[in-house]
């Protein structure tokens, strides 16, 4: 298994989404990029494969689900929340939104077809 064979399955900019120790919510635009066994974001749009490394990332296997965390009031701004994390490793995890569901679901159903396929074994 080469990381060469990876190829992006889909990308776009989403909304980091998370809390602060003292309760307040936070978002940070970021570029999402999901690639066969990888999900990454980074701040700007990457121009090419070896330009930057990510700000995070995120091993997609078997392990991984896709958690529907509804909607999230921040600002005024409604957010639709997913949370893509791996059950062994709770831990590892990326909290992302979307300010519309319809993107939100774009994103819940690639990341899931990416987790099925490696689950059933294609490459």
């Amino acid at each position: 298994m080469s990381s060469s064979s990876s190829s992006v399955v889909y990308e776009g900019w989403m909304v980091r989404y998370g809390r602060r120790k003292i309760g307040r919510s936070f978002i940070h635009t970021r570029y999402f990029v999901l690639e066969t066994r990888l999900l990454s974001y980074y701040k700007r749009k990457p121009q090419h494969k070896m330009a930057k490394l990510p700000i995070k990332s995120l091993h997609i296997d078997g392990n991984c689900r896709v958690e529907d965390r509804g909607l999230k009031m921040h600002h005024g701004h409604m957010l639709y929340v997913l949370c893509v994390y791996n059950k062994r490793e709770k831990h590892q995890r990326i909290t992302m939104a979307a300010f519309n569901i319809q993107e939100a679901l774009i994103w819940k159903e690639k990341i899931e077809m990416v987790i099925d396929e490696v689950l059933h074994g294609k490459p």
